[in-house]
């Protein structure tokens, strides 16, 4: 059992909710849609946290993406918390997952934190060790990393079955849906290698999906998939389809994220359609297509869609003279809705591939 979601929906309005994402990957075949979202800097009635909030919206009335995923204090910056913005969303019925990171807190304020999300409905988990801090309020942030990743899964994990109190009496179970990331594009087996071990341990204390780390190399994919295969850990994976723009190129090329890698040969491809009239846009859509058909042709259960200059990040405060709508833009969009057309460089074939009809 878990305990009974506090709701904003108001009286006497039907919400139709999304199917439960546990329920899609454990019930069902269905190659499931996950977004990214960041959360903005600031309280959520400023400007950025309403186009942050608005964008999210526009993103939930999609049928094409079944969960949102919303990140925690990502690179190591202050952010609005993950659940202010999932509130809003699980009031229109839909799924989020909510990412929790070890940097900033210690052990007893993630327990404490867990039983605030289980209290008000949030059962999606992605437990995260979390990036080091980045500076803050008068100075750099002290981190916590009290436990990582492992450890968040085992309590929680725990926190499921009922832990105990100070009395050594069960407390009421909570029902989290615990999710795991790893790093499967490293290049050397000496990096490589206890990523996988840490995700063994990971599956071992309750995750029951995972999200693997964005990169742009199919056979570290596949290795990944084969990994777990030969070492009998059967659990969902969701392929990171992270949509390149320019700067984000750039940036995973100069190796600035640990472990996405953009090698030489894929950079100057995005130098060279970025100074089309679209800036690369259409090309780098129909790599993401091609991505996520991939996924679904290895064995992924779903795609898990990021990108900067396709959802708002906190960076951007302002707008703009379109609408929220207009300026979604989402790659779903692009590769399953709107008609194909002659200029269009997302083939019907790719379509096909990534859009069949769902069950």
């Amino acid at each position: 059992m878990s305990a009974t979601p506090a709701t904003n929906e108001p009286e006497g309005t039907e919400v139709r909710r999304k199917p439960p994402f546990r329920h899609l990957l454990e019930n069902t075949d269905r190659f499931v849609v996950a977004v990214e979202l960041v959360t903005s800097r600031g309280v959520i009635s400023d400007l950025a946290g309403q186009r942050a909030l608005n964008h999210a919206r526009d993103l939930a009335e999609s049928p094409q993406i079944d969960v949102l995923s919303i990140t925690d204090n990502p690179a190591g910056n202050a952010m609005l918390a993950a659940d202010t913005l999932g509130t809003e969303l699980r009031s229109i019925g839909q799924e989020v997952i909510i990412h929790l990171a070890c940097k900033d807190g210690n052990r007893n304020s993630l327990e404490s934190r867990g039983w605030k999300l289980a209290s008000e409905g949030f059962d999606n988990i992605l437990a995260l060790t979390g990036d080091y801090p980045k500076p803050g309020y008068g100075g750099m942030a002290r981190p916590s990393f009290d436990i990582d990743s492992v450890g968040l899964l085992s309590m929680y994990s725990e926190m499921n079955r009922g832990l105990r109190d100070g009395k050594g009496r069960r407390m009421k179970p909570t029902n989290f849906f615990l999710g795991a990331v790893v790093t499967n594009h490293k290049r050397y087996e000496r990096e490589l290698v206890p990523q996988y071990l840490k995700l063994r341990r990971k599956i071992e204390t309750g995750a029951r999906f995972v999200i693997n780390q964005a990169g742009y190399d199919v056979r570290k994919d596949d290795e990944l998939l084969r990994w777990l295969a030969l070492s009998g850990l059967k659990v969902p994976v969701i392929a990171n389809v992270f949509v390149l723009s320019l700067g984000a190129a750039r940036a995973f090329h100069a190796g600035r994220v640990p472990g996405v890698v953009v090698t030489d040969e894929l950079v100057a491809l995005a130098e060279r359609y970025a100074s089309s009239a679209d800036r690369g846009r259409s090309f780098f859509l129909e790599l993401a297509a091609k991505q996520v058909a991939i996924a679904r042709g290895l064995g992924f259960r779903g795609a898990y869609l990021g990108a900067s200059w396709i959802w708002p990040t906190a960076s951007r405060s302002s707008p703009g003279p379109r609408s929220s709508a207009q300026t979604v833009g989402r790659p779903l969009r692009a590769m399953c809705s709107s008609p194909v057309r002659t200029s269009s460089t997302i083939s019907r074939a790719t379509r096909r591939r990534v859009c069949p009809p769902q069950r």
